[in-house]
């Protein structure tokens, strides 16, 4: 029998978040803009029918991995879900990253491609791949990392012959788009649309001049790196000490590391990405909430952490309308990728720490799932536009994982170890 998943009717009219609005136009533009894509491996002897089926509970859970776009006007339609599995051991290890490279790249169509696509590629006897990749219309990396943790908890229960039965969310992505809609509409939400386009208006020149540029995709690298907690907590001390939060203290040695090492003059610097209501922290769906943080060149380290401080408190209260002026909406999406930075910050709950390194993406150390199965992410080549560093940062409870994504047309990777290596020490020194 069909598994139709829940409020298939109410989802269908619901209008389309600020996200999914400036992702759609971004995708007419250029298909391969926002693809994200990762990999895990996993060794040991899993029922690979009891792994589909947790695959497919948990999609069915979600309405939005199950969406399409139609067309101009757009609209979202809903299709049936499926899993791939694929063997693959006859590929060589060449092959088999050929093979994960062009999976990685190819585009989607939003109203033809299913938009969630899960592989279970079997590369040896108890040896798996599962790939995961989303077109960014329907979710973010968070959201992605949720989903990987949802199915292996649902895989668990169902290999353990329990029925597992997830709290009800008190929150989905319709009531976040609800939210959304009603918070722009009304005069806080007014006042706010108006304060960005105020603080904008000395830049439309340069959104002019870079929207006649042409859009591109670039490779991009990863670099990563823990902080562990005996650091972490001299660091939350210093931020303590200036009386700034966490955030603010990470994102002005973000800056001021920029400003010291690279010569060209940017203009949209960095941008924090927050989902700002604790009750929107697990709705999974595209909710990249942004705001501007200005670069000034010439002022001291404590004047920085006191204005960084202020515009992101500025920026918190005001996310909710800010989507178009970052890296996914009219400013960002124009902007040549020298000129394109971002911070991006997480916080992940205790109670997840045991697949911590699981969420970041990048390549992580092996993890148990089970006293048989044992699972750990993989590099997967990657496509980003238009970043020229993205620092993405989650903190499971007292350690920090630091990953400088960057795009390789632009920097090389002794520039980036230079970059990653000061701002260490600002964090640490100031």
């Amino acid at each position: 029998m069909e598994q139709k998943m829940p409020d298939w009717e109410s989802y269908q009219n619901v209008p389309l978040s600020i996200t999914e609005r400036s992702i759609y136009n971004l995708h007419r533009r250029r298909a391969l803009a926002d693809i994200i894509a990762r990999a895990m491996c996993i060794e040991g002897p899993i029922n690979t029918g009891l792994f589909k089926d947790a695959i497919r509970r948990t999609v069915n859970r979600h309405p939005v991995f199950l969406c399409r776009y139609t067309k101009e006007p757009v609209t979202r339609f809903f299709e049936n879900f499926e899993v791939d599995s694929i063997d693959i051991r006859e590929l060589n290890i060449s092959q088999r990253e050929s093979f994960l490279r062009q999976y990685s790249n190819a585009p989607m169509t939003l109203d033809t491609d299913q938009l969630l696509n899960l592989s279970l590629l079997r590369t040896g006897e108890n040896e798996y791949i599962f790939l995961a990749k989303c077109h960014h219309i329907i979710a973010d990396g968070i959201s992605l990392s949720l989903l990987w943790s949802e199915i292996l908890t649902e895989y668990r229960q169902l290999e353990e012959g329990k029925s597992y039965q997830p709290s009800p969310d008190s929150v989905n992505f319709a009531d976040y788009i609800r939210f959304e809609n009603r918070y722009v509409l009304s005069r806080r939400g007014e006042r706010a649309l108006h304060s960005w386009r105020d603080k904008l208006a000395n830049e439309y020149d340069a959104i002019e001049k870079a929207s006649s540029g042409k859009m591109v995709s670039l490779c991009c690298d990863v670099l990563s790196s823990d902080i562990k907690a005996h650091l972490l907590t001299q660091i939350r001390a210093r931020a303590d000490a200036a009386g700034v939060s966490l955030f603010a203290y990470l994102c002005s040695s973000f800056q001021q590391v920029l400003i010291e090492k690279l010569d060209n003059h940017f203009w949209l610097n960095t941008s924090l990405s927050l989902r700002i209501k604790r009750e929107h922290r697990r709705v999974l769906g595209p909710m990249f909430r942004l705001g501007n943080l200005l670069v000034r060149r010439e002022e001291t380290w404590e004047v920085k952490l006191a204005r960084l401080s202020r515009e992101i408190h500025h920026a918190i209260r005001t996310a909710y309308v800010a989507d178009s002026i970052g890296p996914h909406g009219s400013v960002g999406n124009n902007l040549s990728a020298h000129f394109c930075y971002l911070i991006n910050f997480f916080n992940v709950a205790r109670d997840q720490e045991d697949f911590q390194e699981i969420y970041t993406g990048d390549v992580s150390k092996w993890v148990r799932l089970n006293e048989n199965i044992k699972i750990r992410t993989i590099n997967l080549p990657a496509r980003i536009t238009p970043y020229g560093i993205y620092l993405s940062l989650a903190c499971y409870g007292e350690m920090l994982r630091a990953n400088f994504v960057y795009n390789v047309n632009c920097f090389n990777r002794e520039k980036i170890e230079s970059l990653f290596e000061r701002w260490r020490y600002l964090l640490l020194h100031g």
